[in-house]
């Protein structure tokens, strides 16, 4: 397997262009919970850990507390998750944590973390989502980095079943009826396509064109899907030949019925969250945050958080948002929480880069 991600660190590069790296002191920072402890009433922080090598981590921020709890995947399992955590669900009962330049998904209990099995047969896995009780679908950019697919795993056995090709650098996924709707960001190239999989038989259904780049994608409370796009830099990464753009599609037609396109040539938008009412989206956007009303026609363009952040969450118990920090993406990172009216609550001291969240 290679140990090094031309993409991220081409993703690094960028970041720390637009990034402010303040901190804050962090309410606790003990690296492993009290003997016996679950984790049922809390966020946990997917930290990738160095690009280059090492281990990506798994933080736990305890609701009840406030505390963090660091690299819970070792401190219960006594071995390294593998390098460059990408991203968790919870589904069923169980964790599913993908790890992508170690080409699998680490299983673990939902409550006490414990080990309980390791799906392989994957290569530059990137995001999980449950189908049913016996099924989930797992993106992958494949050898070439570029590829783009679905795998269906089996989750009585947790192995790939079979694959669906989908457009280049498969990405995020959201479930709307019986229909998956993939975006398709490119890889290690470039793509401009959501690939909509019929998740009864597993088939493609249609593939429909977006904008530059698409990488995250939400259901809003009409049942529309919003996908946000990257744009396409030129070869030098110096501006943007295609600038980013919000989009939105009707599940009805299958067809794109909003394009909101972003002004800059020089910053990309990134990292769409949805508040828990599913009526406002939020995103990052020229080194700040944005709200964005789901029946607004045009971008609101409503600052709410004066800072960029490398991921960016927000919690459906409190609508807190979560605001990931990479600093200088070698040493441990901080995550910043905020009111739902963008106010600093506080900060604690997570892993090497921190990335994505899951809250349960």
């Amino acid at each position: 397997m290679k140990t090094k991600n031309i993409f991220y660190l081409s993703v690094m590069a960028l970041t720390l262009t637009f990034t402010s790296c303040k901190k804050d002191d962090p309410k606790s920072d003990p690296t492993i919970p009290p003997t016996g402890s679950g984790y049922d009433n809390g966020v946990f922080i997917i930290n990738q850990g160095a690009y280059t090598g090492g281990t990506g981590t798994i933080s736990y921020y305890n609701r009840s507390t406030g505390s963090i709890s660091n690299d819970i995947f070792y401190a219960k399992n006594n071995f390294p998750l593998g390098n460059i955590a990408q991203s968790m669900e919870l589904y069923n009962g169980k964790g599913y944590i993908v790890v992508n330049n170690a080409g699998k998904i680490e299983v673990v209990d939902g409550s006490s973390f414990a080990s309980s099995g390791t799906i392989t047969g994957l290569t530059y896995p990137r995001f999980f989502l449950g189908i049913d009780n016996s099924k989930a679908y797992v993106t992958e950019w494949g050898a070439s980095g570029v590829a783009g697919a679905v795998k269906v795993i089996n989750l009585s056995n947790n192995t790939v079943s079979s694959t669906i090709t989908t457009g280049k650098g498969a990405e995020t996924m959201v479930k709307s009826g019986n229909f998956v709707y993939v975006t398709c960001s490119g890889g290690f190239d470039t793509d401009s396509v959501v690939t909509v999989i019929n998740s009864n038989t597993d088939a493609v259904v249609a593939t429909i064109n977006v904008g530059a780049n698409p990488k995250y994608i939400k259901a809003d409370n009409n049942g529309k899907i919003w996908v946000l796009c990257y744009g396409q830099w030129d070869a030098a990464f110096s501006y943007l030949i295609k600038t980013g753009s919000l989009v939105r599609i009707d599940v009805a037609t299958n067809m794109v019925d909003l394009t909101l396109p972003f002004s800059s040539i020089y910053s990309q938008p990134a990292n769409l969250v949805i508040n828990s009412a599913k009526s406002t989206l939020y995103y990052c956007y020229d080194s700040q945050v944005y709200s964005q009303s789901t029946t607004s026609a045009s971008l609101d363009a409503t600052m709410l958080i004066n800072r960029n952040f490398y991921g960016l969450g927000i919690d459906p118990t409190n609508n807190y948002f979560f605001g990931a920090d990479a600093g200088d993406y070698t040493s441990d990172g901080w995550v910043l929480r905020y009111t739902p009216t963008g106010t600093l609550v506080d900060s604690v001291k997570v892993g090497i880069i921190p990335g994505d969240f899951f809250f349960k």
